[in-house]
């Protein structure tokens, strides 16, 4: 019964820390100013880059102000974002982190390019 709590919490933190990695990447090649939201069907919102390039898509009732806060965020805090996911991951891993702040990191890998 206990491995199946952290076996649970592995999952969601290996999702953090490769949400990590994706988002390190994105980071990478944009310069500020470059998201943009793009409203797709049914409340999905379409975050866009460089070329049109997808970098995340978003739904529920958040979908619209994380967008807007995803279009705000400058390569560097994108460094910075991935970095918190990065060092979250351990702390979801050993049933550590509070569980507010474990869903809210997991929502945001699942919301990621990839996730």
């Amino acid at each position: 019964m206990i491995e199946r709590v952290f076996d649970g919490d592995s999952q969601v933190a290996d999702a953090v820390r490769q949400a990590s990695d994706r988002l390190r990447e994105l980071g990478r090649n944009a310069a500020p100013g470059v998201w943009r939201a793009v409203p797709a069907v049914d409340g999905v919102i379409h975050v866009l880059g460089r070329d049109e390039q997808l970098v995340a898509t978003l739904g529920g009732v958040w979908a619209s102000g994380t967008a807007a806060y995803l279009t705000a965020l400058a390569p560097d805090t994108a460094f910075l974002l991935a970095e918190m996911l990065w060092r979250g991951s351990p702390l979801i891993r050993r049933g550590a982190m509070p569980s507010p702040v474990r869903d809210a990191l997991r929502n945001l890998a699942v919301a990621l390019p990839g996730g």
